[in-house]
């Protein structure tokens, strides 16, 4: 064996190893506190490139979510708006095919006339009030809505707007004027047959209409569940790439304090190796 006052081999092999150990335990103790196995690029650059994209992504889901939210908010007021509508224009209807009946005196369909047209102006009243965030699928000249529905800005999903307004395509009560009215100035003539023919064509485009709607309120709720399912799988997707284990980590900290202490025990028999040297010279 060879003895050394210069070169202490075995002291600055203990002391590396000693450095070694800090180093991994100061790792450990980083992912103790911070719960990140990979925090920085520094740590593993091609994890945390990936997860760095995957949260990116999940920002812009984050923003379509928000988009879906108020668009399923346009569409139910519209639906529910669009489907009041139509249960006036069932009234209407009634109204409609009692006043053609010839047997009734002027005064008595007029009166018909009148509830027809009162009807009337409410179901255009539930149009016109069909906001939502200032956006109306029903009124006239309203636009479709888009709503974005994924991460990349080409995913939309489109709304139609359905124009129930008297005289906008849709809806059509077939007086000579559109409504709303004040009074029964507007009825001339007492209605006919052709007149509740084509109401019935109306209520059958405003059916068509609602269910339209409906459709697209449908689509706007599946959408909205594959995207939460999305951000919820990429979210554990960025927790399994760069999320801590903690009881593993715990228990290597453990193991790492052991091997420390051992450290310093080398390193104390290290320094007293060369002592030996002196008693050559006793």
């Amino acid at each position: 064996m060879t003895f050394s006052v210069h070169s202490m081999a075995a002291v600055n092999s203990a002391l590396q190893h000693m450095s070694m150990l800090q180093r991994e335990s100061a790792a450990v103790h980083t992912r103790i506190a911070t719960g990140l196995k990979v925090g920085s690029a520094s740590d593993n650059g091609t994890v945390w490139a990936m997860a760095h994209g995957m949260r990116a992504d999940n920002e812009s889901r984050g923003s379509a979510l928000t988009s879906m939210d108020l668009g399923i908010g346009v569409v139910e007021t519209a639906l529910a708006a669009s489907e009041g509508i139509s249960d006036l224009m069932v009234e209407m209807h009634g109204k409609l095919v009692a006043a053609t009946d010839t047997t009734l005196d002027e005064q008595s369909w007029r009166s018909l006339m009148t509830d027809f047209i009162e009807l009337g102006n409410q179901a255009q009243r539930l149009a016109e009030n069909a906001s939502f965030n200032d956006l109306n699928l029903l009124e006239s000249g309203g636009e479709d809505l888009s709503v974005l529905i994924g991460s990349t800005p080409g995913q939309t999903l489109t709304i139609a707007a359905e124009d129930l307004t008297d005289g906008g395509g849709i809806f059509d009560a077939g007086l000579a004027a559109n409504l709303p009215q004040s009074d029964n100035a507007i009825v001339t003539t007492q209605p006919t047959s052709a007149d509740v023919t084509a109401f019935e064509s109306s209520m059958s485009d405003v059916t068509a209409s609602v269910s339209r709607l409906g459709v697209g309120l449908k689509s706007l709720e599946i959408q909205k569940t594959l995207l939460v399912k999305q951000i919820d799988v990429t979210e554990a997707g960025i927790g399994n790439l760069v999320d801590a284990d903690l009881g593993r980590d715990s228990a290597r900290l453990q193991a790492l304090g052991v091997r420390e202490e051992l450290g310093v025990q080398a390193l104390e028999i290290a320094n007293r190796a060369p002592r030996v040297i002196l008693n050559f010279f006793q």
